[in-house]
């Protein structure tokens, strides 16, 4: 062997060993594939929604599902919510959460809008993929992923 070859292999090893430490640790931390927290509904009451995630190739878990929230104001006040999610849908061991449109609440389609009535359902539910936005009037499907940084990539 010559004299730097042993550098060399000093280096590709701790290199390799770097890398294998680097996934065992993003595999340890990453959530279970085809696991979900969701469990499904044994009959999903048909609604043109659910015909039209159906025939865009989405199995629907779920109907309603009404999540009561309980606020805490100045550690006196207990005032009491509700988060209500439409239904949660799947694509190939993806996880999505879906809202219907409706006539009343129309969805504000910038950024800040956008944030301000979906971002809840996906800090709600990380494993989701995303939350899919359903019109059965216009007949359409709208995907919407957000994109949080980690916290350590995060800027004041």
């Amino acid at each position: 062997m010559y004299r730097g070859d042993s550098l060399i292999l000093f280096l590709l090893s701790i290199f390799i060993i770097g890398w294998l430490l680097y996934r065992f640790r993003h595999w340890l931390l990453a959530p279970p594939k085809g696991k979900s927290a969701i469990d499904p509904d044994p009959e999903v009451p048909a609604t043109a929604a659910v015909e039209l995630l159906e025939f865009s190739g989405y199995e629907v878990l779920t109907g309603k599902r009404r999540i009561p929230i309980q606020i805490q104001v100045n550690d006196r006040e207990m005032l009491e919510s509700r988060l209500f999610i439409d239904h949660f849908a799947a694509e190939e061991d993806k996880l999505y959460v879906v809202k219907v449109a409706r006539d009343r609440k129309p969805l504000d389609w910038t950024g800040s809008g956008l944030r301000d009535q979906l971002l809840v359902y996906q800090l709600l539910y990380p494993e989701a993929e995303g939350i899919l936005y359903v019109d059965p009037r216009q007949r359409s499907i709208e995907k919407i992923r957000f994109d949080v940084p980690a916290e350590e990539s995060r800027t004041s």
